[in-house]
């Protein structure tokens, strides 16, 4: 007799359970995502011990899932696997998530059909949204703490040009050119005029939505010396802005316009909150390169480590409208910040 049971991060009696009846690898990452928030587990028993575990990890704020573990003892039935996935499906689809994603070897055990994707599988929970563009930019994850805006500015220029490949040097010589120099322990990050002129330099057409009248990030400098400085940095990208004759709408964007800028062509660099997503406050800019059916997908330049994260985690994120919405205001008050890449000259 087989029985199938849902359990959560807050079930403790299913988790010590299961990790004392696996082995003890399966065991011991079983104790790792059992830290993670968002984590939805389904165990298959038979007379009481478990023949099978599939553990789905969400993005937060995101209307994605990814099978983080799949676990079957000898005696489990590989025709069962589908029955687990759909349970997982329903309560996933309960909890706002639009598709499942996992890793070949893990889609291949559990069963069932999958979309083949850039280094992973996904499904689609109902219909899948129809887009008004398909093309998915590659995915460039930062690889330095302050260097989301060039990371994502990297993947718009190659969503332009199939031909550019991102690559750290890249990066890290948008960031210099980007910077507003400070940031809360190191450098700092970049504000939408220096992305902006940074895209402008490389024949890229770039729009710039601001609705703060002020320097912005200055919550982010820990003396007046390095506010000051900041401020600085800021208002001379800014008349190079206006001397480039770049446009700049000087108000909060609203989440439909990014929309019918993607229509156009575009795709945003777009400042975020990460609270949502991290479950801290900080600034943050990701990349929507597309749309439909209300919902905005968009390349995240940061892999978490401490939520176990993969590559599949950040690219081509489904994110309802309302959630991007809500995202994109930061600071306090609260502004907003895009900037709009489209194709202008060659890119050099």
């Amino acid at each position: 007799m087989t029985s199938v049971t849902l359990f959560t991060a807050a079930d403790a009696s299913a988790w010590s359970g299961l990790m004392a009846a696996v082995p003890a690898g399966i065991g011991d990452r079983l104790a790792a995502l059992r830290k993670v928030a968002g984590v939805t587990g389904v165990a298959q028993y038979s007379e009481g011990r478990p023949q099978a575990i599939m553990v789905g990890l969400r993005r937060p704020a995101a209307a994605m899932m990814r099978i983080a573990l799949f676990w079957s003892a000898a005696s489990f039935v590989a025709g069962d696997g589908p029955r687990l996935l759909e349970v997982l499906e329903k309560e996933a689809y309960a909890q706002d998530v639009l598709c499942l994603r996992a890793g070949e070897d893990t889609a291949r055990c559990i069963g069932g059909l999958w979309e083949r994707r850039n280094g992973f599988l996904q499904r689609w929970i109902g219909i899948e949204p129809t887009r008004r563009r398909d093309q998915v930019p590659p995915s460039w994850p930062q690889t330095a703490g302050f260097t989301c805006g060039p990371s994502a500015l990297a993947m718009a220029m190659a969503g332009i040009d199939p031909a550019l490949r991102p690559d750290r040097a890249l990066e890290v010589q948008l960031w210099r050119e980007a910077t507003t120099i400070i940031g809360p322990s190191g450098p700092g990050g970049c504000d939408p005029y220096g992305l902006a002129l940074a895209a402008h330099r490389r024949g890229v057409r770039a729009e710039v939505f601001m609705s703060s009248a002020e320097p912005i990030f200055l919550d982010r400098a820990s003396s007046e010396e390095r506010r000051g400085l900041m401020s600085f940095v800021q208002a001379g990208f800014k008349r190079q802005v206006e001397a480039a004759a770049l446009p700049n709408e000087a108000r909060a964007f609203g989440v439909e316009e990014i929309g019918r800028a993607l229509d156009r062509g575009f795709s945003a660099l777009v400042l975020i909150d990460q609270a949502p997503m991290m479950g801290y406050t900080c600034p943050h800019w990701v990349l929507v390169h597309g749309h439909g059916d209300g919902i905005y997908f968009l390349n995240d330049p940061w892999v978490e480590p401490d939520r176990l994260e993969q590559p599949m985690d950040v690219v081509d994120l489904p994110v309802r409208a309302a959630e991007l919405d809500r995202m994109a205001w930061y600071g306090n008050p609260p502004y907003r910040a895009a900037v709009l890449i489209g194709p202008g000259q060659a890119l050099t």
